[in-house]
C-alpha cells in the first residue's frame, strides 16, 4: 500500500481517482455540493459502476441549490441521508471514499464548492489490502443501518460474564456438547467486548486455550455502560482514521527529508567547491567596494555589507566541510528506491510511536528513530533489517485495536488529533522551504537533478567570472590612479 497527502487542488485529485473506478464507489461525507464530483458519480453510475453515498440530511444537502440526488438514484446509485444528530454527538463523524475496494480517500475535505478554498487535506491510499479497506466499508454499512432506524446492539456485559462462567464450567465438566447454544448468544458481543480469541478457541475445540482466555477476560473489568459499548466501534474507527493520518503524514515528511538530504549531498558534491569560491569572491568584492567609497557614511554601510558577505562565506565553508566529511549517501536505482520506500512504510506501520499503547511507546520510539535515520541516508540494508525484525517479533498492538474503554479511546483520539495537527504544520513548512522549492525545480530523480546541477554550474561560473572581472577592473583603476 502507498499513501500520499494532498493540500491543494483536492477536488481534481478526487476526480482523477473517481474517473479510474472500475466496479464500485462507496462514499461517506457530511456535505456534498460539488457539481464536478457529482457529475463524475453520475457518469460512473450510468456506466454500471456501483455508486453509494451517505451524507447528512440538512439544508446544505437538501435546501435551495442542492444537487439533484434523485438523478443519481435514477441512474442506479444509492443515496443515504443521515439524521444530523446534535452538535456534541453528530451522526456523521467520518469523510472517506472507497474505490474498487483498493483505493481509500480520507481526510478533512468535504465534497463542497466551499471546501476548494478552505485549508483542507486528503490522504489517498492506493493498492490497499482488505484489512485496510474493510473497516471503511463496515463503517459505511453501520451508517446505512443507523439511517434506516437500526442501531448497534446494546451489550449486557454482566450477562456476557455470566455466560462465559457457565461455558467455563461446562468445559471443566467435560460437557462440551452443551456449549453450542451459549456460543451462538455470545457472537453478537464478540467485536464490542473483544471475545474473538475466546470464540475461536472454542470453535476449534482448543478448550485449554479457551479456559485461559475466559479466565483472562473475567479478570478484566467488563462493566461497560450501555452508551460506551455502543460507541466503542465508532471510537475505534475514529482512532484508526487518525492513525492512518499520522502514518501517512509521517511517511511523506520522512520522504521529503530523505530526498532533501540526498539532493543537498549531490548539490554539494558537484557545486560545493564552486559555491565556496563564489562566496569568497563576493566577500572580497564587497570589501574592495568598501575601500573605494569616498564618503564615510557610504564606506561604513559598505563595510557592514562586506562583513555580512564574509560571514556568509564562513558559514557556507563550514557547511560544505561538514557535508564532505559526512558518510556518503548511496545512489539507488529505481528498483532499490521502490524497495526502500515500501520497506520503510511497512516498518513504520509496525513501530510508529504515536500508534502503539503506552507500555510499548518507548521501545517503539527507539526503533522508529533508528528507522528514520537509516531511511534518510538511503541505507536499504538497514531498513530491510529493521523491517524484518519487526515483522518477526515486532511491536504490534496499535491503540485502536487494544484499547477497550470508551474514555481511554477518547483520550487517545484527542492526543492523536494534536499529533495530526502538528505533523500537518511541519509538513507544510517543509514543503514551502527554500530547499524543497529548489529540489522541486530540479525535477524528480537523480538524472533530472544532474541536468539541473550542470545548468547551475554554468550560471555560477558566469557569476564568479563577472565578480572577478569587476574586481580586476577596480584594482587596475586604483593602480593607474595618480
Amino acid at each position: 500500500m502507498e499513501t500520499r497527502s494532498y493540500f491543494s487542488e483536492i477536488h481534481q485529485v478526487i476526480i482523477r481517482q473517481l474517473e479510474g473506478a472500475q466496479s464500485e464507489i462507496t462514499t461517506a461525507v457530511a456535505w456534498f455540493t460539488d457539481r464536478d464530483l457529482f457529475e463524475v458519480l453520475c457518469r460512473k453510475a450510468g456506466a454500471g459502476i456501483k455508486v453509494a453515498i451517505a451524507l447528512v440530511d440538512d439544508d446544505i444537502n437538501q435546501g435551495r441549490g442542492k444537487l439533484n440526488f434523485q438523478r443519481l438514484i435514477d441512474l442506479g446509485g444509492r443515496v443515504i441521508f443521515l439524521p444530523p444528530g446534535s452538535r456534541d454527538e453528530p451522526l456523521m463523524h467520518h469523510k472517506f471514499c472507497v474505490i474498487d475496494r483498493g483505493i481509500v480517500i480520507t481526510g478533512s475535505y468535504n465534497w463542497t464548492r466551499k471546501a476548494r478554498s478552505n485549508d483542507e487535506n486528503v490522504i489517498v491510499a492506493t493498492e490497499a489490502d482488505a484489512d485496510f479497506v474493510l473497516p471503511f466499508l463496515d463503517a459505511f454499512d453501520n451508517l446505512a443501518e443507523r439511517a434506516t432506524g437500526g442501531a448497534p446492539p446494546v451489550v449486557d456485559a454482566d450477562a456476557v460474564r455470566r455466560r462465559l462462567e457457565l461455558i467455563r464450567n461446562l468445559v471443566m465438566l467435560g460437557e462440551q456438547d452443551d456449549i453450542g447454544t451459549h456460543l451462538h448468544k455470545l457472537r453478537p458481543a464478540a467485536e464490542v467486548l473483544e471475545l474473538g480469541r475466546v470464540l475461536a478457541a472454542l470453535d476449534a475445540g482448543e478448550y485449554r486455550t479457551a479456559i485461559e482466555q475466559i479466565d483472562a477476560y473475567l479478570r478484566r473489568a467488563t462493566a461497560l455502560v450501555a452508551k460506551d459499548v455502543a460507541d466503542i466501534t465508532r471510537l475505534r474507527f475514529a482512532l484508526r482514521l487518525l492513525e492512518i493520518h499520522v502514518e501517512a503524514l509521517s511517511d511523506e515528511k520522512a520522504e521529503i527529508e530523505r530526498r532533501l538530504t540526498t539532493f543537498s549531498r549531490r548539490y554539494d558534491d558537484l557545486l560545493g567547491d564552486l559555491l565556496q569560491r563564489l562566496f569568497k569572491a563576493r566577500a572580497e568584492q564587497a570589501r574592495l567596494r568598501a575601500k573605494t567609497r569616498p564618503d564615510q557614511q557610504e564606506r561604513a554601510a559598505a563595510e557592514a555589507a562586506a562583513d555580512e558577505a564574509e560571514e556568509a562565506y564562513q558559514s557556507y565553508s563550514e557547511h560544505h566541510e561538514q557535508l564532505q566529511q559526512a558518510e556518503p549517501v548511496p545512489a539507488l536505482d529505481d528498483e532499490d528506491e521502490r524497495d526502500l520506500k515500501a520497506l520503510y512504510r511497512r516498518a513504520c506501520h509496525l513501530c510508529h510511536p504515536d500508534k502503539v499503547s503506552a507500555d510499548r511507546k518507548e521501545a517503539a520510539h527507539n526503533v522508529f528513530v533508528e528507522l528514520q535515520a537509516a531511511y534518510k541516508r538511503n541505507d536499504l540494508a538497514r531498513v530491510r533489517e529493521i523491517h524484518d525484525t519487526l515483522q518477526a517479533g515486532g511491536i504490534p498492538g496499535t491503540r485502536s485495536g487494544t484499547l477497550t474503554e470508551a474514555d481511554a479511546l477518547r483520550a487517545a483520539i484527542a492526543e492523536m488529533e494534536h499529533t495530526v495537527a502538528t505533523l500537518l504544520a511541519e509538513l507544510k513548512d517543509l514543503q514551502a522551504s527554500e530547499g524543497a522549492r529548489l529540489m522541486d525545480a530540479a525535477g524528480t530523480g537523480e538524472a533530472a537533478w544532474q541536468q539541473f546541477f550542470e545548468r547551475q554550474r554554468e550560471i555560477l561560473k558566469a557569476q564568479l567570472a563577472a565578480i572577478n572581472s569587476e574586481m580586476q577592473a577596480v584594482v587596475g583603476a586604483s593602480a593607474g590612479a595618480p
